[in-house]
């Protein structure tokens, strides 16, 4: 193993023949005064993925590190990270990005290292990101901050202002990553537990530097299968369970904000079950009342008539989205 490489990017794939190029090649530019290696795992694409990672391996080949499995593992329950990425990242630091996101500064890996190697009490190095709307080719400033900052554990619990943490963004110690404790199993998504326990093991600093983008609405990305109510509405259950099992393994240390986001998950299941009295009831009326006049309005039409719904506020209200980068 060479001494040299101090980073192991972690890139996931599956049928990103549109935007694997732009990955890898964030990659590749990274300028840094250390050596590092891309561990790129392939879930059996059936579009020409593999055959690009395959150019890249060719040309890189002390740099990208490929898995190419021929029977997609994530339809078999298998986890991607778990079984196959973690096993094989023995670096001291993990940084990550999905197959369709992509870096935009060539010095990403440069500053997070450089801060984490100042600064080894921190165990996560995040930063701003842009968004870009796959459906309206829009760029949205919603991963922004001004300035550097610290990141506390119950802002990362609450995320009160936005999701303003992304995965592409994570540059991180790597036992940290590979020590993940069972509760994290319990969320049904993966960078949320990542970035709570990562705060759980040291503090977190998110730099304000643009350096990477986040595309959504791509094809098999995680908001294309979560635009229905019912998908939506499962992932708030899952999510109220995973907080459960966080707030148990913390022995109720953060409950305050624990509850107060759990509250915000069970408001969301019942107006994606359509679930008028649930939604009216003391429990969530405080939620349900800080909402605007035109929201309100638009969760009623949600639930009374939710084909209208579909065909005619949900369109509006993504405009409305895509045009504030909210």
């Amino acid at each position: 193993m060479d001494p040299t490489v101090q980073v192991s990017i972690i890139c996931n794939a599956y049928n990103h023949e549109k935007y694997i190029r732009d990955a890898l090649e964030g990659f590749v530019n990274q300028k840094t005064n250390f050596a590092f290696e891309v561990l790129i795992h392939d879930d059996a694409s059936t579009d020409g993925t593999a055959e690009i990672i395959r150019e890249y391996e060719e040309k890189y080949p002390s740099i990208i590190k490929p898995i190419y499995q021929t029977e997609n593992q994530y339809s078999k329950r298998i986890g991607i990270d778990r079984t196959f990425q973690k096993p094989r990242a023995k670096r001291k630091y993990v940084a990550m990005c999905e197959g369709d996101d992509y870096w935009t500064d060539p010095l990403k890996l440069q500053k997070q290292y450089d801060f984490m190697e100042a600064h080894p009490e921190y165990s996560l190095c995040i930063c701003s990101t842009d968004w870009y709307n796959i459906k309206t080719g829009h760029l949205e400033n919603r991963g922004r901050i001004k300035e550097d900052r610290d990141i506390s554990l119950k802002e990362i619990i609450l995320e009160e202002n936005g999701r303003i943490f992304q995965y592409a963004t994570v540059f991180m110690k790597t036992d940290v990553w590979v020590g993940m404790p069972l509760w994290c199993r319990a969320f049904p998504i993966g960078d949320y537990p990542l970035a709570l326990n990562a705060a759980l093991n040291g503090k977190v600093r998110m730099l304000a530097d643009t350096m990477a983008v986040y595309r959504f609405y791509s094809k098999n990305s995680w908001t294309v299968r979560m635009d229905n109510d019912d998908a939506r509405a499962k992932i708030s259950r899952q999510m109220i369970e995973g907080l459960d099992a966080f707030n148990e393994a913390t022995d109720h240390k953060y409950e305050e904000a624990v509850n107060k986001r759990r509250k915000r998950h069970r408001y969301m299941q019942a107006m994606m079950e359509h679930d008028l009295k649930t939604l009216h009831s003391k429990e969530l009326e405080e939620i349900h009342k800080s909402r605007s006049a035109l929201f309100r309005f638009s969760t009623l039409i949600r639930c009374k008539f939710p084909r209208l719904y579909e065909i005619v506020m949900k369109p509006i209200a993504r405009m409305i989205k895509s045009a504030y980068g909210k």
